[in-house]
């Protein structure tokens, strides 16, 4: 078989696949997550180039904000110690420290879209979605 048919048989397939699916990426978890999108500024506010939670961001249902392999909520601090993405859900093992204790804790979130995921709590059918907020 000559180099150039064995170049377009073996190879241009290979390439063309490979630009129709695109490239594989992790779903990008960073920014602040809220129950209710329409009251992300009453859950968050920037203070300088942050963004952290209000003072009664508790009265409006809560959320959390991840940046990198940190998240922080209201009460606690945490660090992503392993995520794993199966299909749309992630698996995350997180370590939390609160003024009480520090404690490790497993949960999944199913992206539902862009802006969406469902956070899944372990043993149950219970299931409560965030929306990521625009600040």
């Amino acid at each position: 078989m000559s180099r150039l048919r064995r170049f377009c048989t073996r190879v241009v397939p290979t390439i063309i696949i490979t630009l129709l699916a695109g490239p594989a990426c992790a779903f990008d978890l960073n920014g602040a997550w809220t129950t209710d999108v329409s009251l992300c500024t009453k859950v968050f506010k920037k203070q300088g180039n942050r963004v952290v939670l209000t003072s009664l961001s508790d009265l409006y249902g809560g959320g959390f904000i991840i940046d990198g392999d940190r998240v922080r909520a209201k009460v606690a601090r945490c660090r992503i110690d392993s995520r794993k993405e199966d299909g749309a859900t992630i698996h995350l093992n997180v370590a939390c420290t609160t003024e009480v204790a520090t404690e490790q804790i497993q949960f999944d979130l199913k992206v539902v879209n862009d802006n969406t995921v469902s956070k899944m709590f372990a043993g149950t059918d219970v299931a409560m979605d965030y929306h990521r907020c625009t600040l």
